[in-house]
């Protein structure tokens, strides 16, 4: 798609002079994406890695991150999820999810830190996830058309989903959207690689399609399409020939792959219209429907703290799962247990409360009360795409991962810093 040498050049000249110890920093930083794709033990090492860094400059080198105002910002988050682990029904399954949250302060306030002082370093950042996510997203195509991929790895669910390089998870979509467009934006806001970016939106977009992610790929739309009310009006023509050709190729693969067919056209646009395009019916009827059934009667048995991070899974339990059955009116054909509930809103509900809804609501509000008027203001097309790709996480109805689990908070968290990193540089 591009000469790497040349793409590279100018942030490969400035890394060579940036340091031994600041170039495997950044090298860190550039293979999160291989990473999350191997497996988040790798991802969360690499996370306390940089963490050890960032504290052992705050003591020999004075470098103080926590002078930036989001530390008051993530710190009500921390004590939060302490309050959570004090009323949490089992304390050990929380402990370590709540109590290590406190990594996630360091990454984010050291990521912003680092990566906002030299202007060469998020470029070269983004330029070599845009590789490593171009590689991945092209073995997915083949996986999808040969049914193995390059190295021979074979999808769990053969012809319904694509999982690429990361084998018998099916978390393609996940990725993909969490972490490619921000690349494809940033190389479309560079005159020079303009072009390529909206082609590499294109292949995303398809990817995720092909992946069988849905709800992923309802979401990457949301972001793509909602990038029109930031951006500068030269790029909307080409954001609606972009939606041209993604049309396209949509109605070539559904033409020609039935269970894509099926799994797109018939489970979501048949079964709405059965339901007179009553979505609160459509999603009832699903087996999803029927795990946000089980998170809602769970919230409702524990309406102020919830049952405590990452204890859902407690309905598994047949100990647990006989009493609560017993002591609530449950519709037992409609009751589903699970590691979570599959849907954001939902797991703070059934898990940390009222309080811990009403603490994400502020967040929330917070956060957006906070930029949206500079991204108007800035029509920076980066910016924007990092700012839905956050926000996009927070949609109701939809299904999603855990918020909590190792994979998804460490996407979440590290485009939340890669934002004010960008915003400092900005500003």
């Amino acid at each position: 798609m591009f000469s790497q040498i040349n793409f590279l050049k100018d942030e490969i000249d400035n890394f060579k002079n940036d340091g031994f110890v600041n170039n495997l920093i950044i090298i860190l930083y550039s293979l999160f994406p291989v990473f999350l794709i191997i497996g988040t033990a790798l991802s969360e090492l690499a996370i306390i890695l940089l963490c050890f860094y960032f504290i052992s400059n705050f003591f020999f080198k004075k470098e103080n991150i926590f002078k930036n105002k989001l530390f008051y910002f993530l710190i009500f988050i921390y004590l939060a999820l302490i309050i959570n682990l004090i009323f949490s029904l089992n304390i050990s399954n929380s402990f370590i999810r709540n109590l290590f949250f406190i990594k996630y302060i360091i990454f984010i306030l050291g990521t912003i830190n680092f990566l906002s002082k030299k202007k060469y370093r998020i470029p070269l950042l983004f330029k070599i996830w845009s590789i490593i996510l171009t590689i991945f997203a092209l073995d997915m195509f083949i996986q999808f058309f040969l049914g193995k991929n390059l190295v021979g790895i074979e999808s769990p669910l053969k012809f319904h989903r694509v999982s690429g390089f990361m084998g018998d998870e099916l978390k393609a979509g996940s990725l993909l959207l969490g972490l490619s467009l921000i690349p494809a934006c940033f190389l479309i806001n560079n005159d020079k690689h303009k072009n390529i970016g909206f082609l590499m939106i294109v292949l995303f977009l398809a990817a995720i399609f092909i992946s069988g992610d849905r709800s992923n790929f309802i979401k990457s739309l949301i972001i793509i399409s909602s990038l029109s009310f930031f951006v500068k009006k030269e790029l909307l023509k080409k954001l609606l020939m972009l939606f041209t050709f993604l049309i396209t190729f949509i109605i070539i693969i559904l033409s020609n792959f039935e269970t894509l067919k099926d799994r797109y056209k018939n489970k979501i646009f048949s079964e709405l219209a059965s339901n007179n395009y009553n979505l609160i019916k459509f999603i009832d009827k699903t087996e999803y429907g029927k795990i946000y059934y089980t998170g809602i009667k769970l919230f409702q048995d524990n309406k102020f703290f919830g049952v405590g991070n990452k204890n859902f899974r407690l309905l598994c339990d047949e100990k647990f799962q006989k009493e609560f059955l017993e002591k609530n009116d449950i519709n037992k054909e409609k009751f589903r247990c699970n590691n979570h509930p599959h849907q954001i809103y939902i797991e703070i509900l059934s898990e940390h409360g009222l309080f811990g809804f009403l603490t994400l609501v502020i967040l929330l509000i917070f956060f957006v009360k906070d930029n949206l008027s500079f991204i108007f203001k800035k029509k920076n097309l980066l910016l924007s795409c990092l700012f839905l790709t956050i926000l996009i996480n927070f949609t109701p109805i939809l299904p999603g991962g855990s918020f909590f689990t190792s994979f998804n908070s460490t996407i979440f968290w590290l485009n939340f810093s890669l934002f004010y990193a960008i915003k400092k540089t900005i500003n």
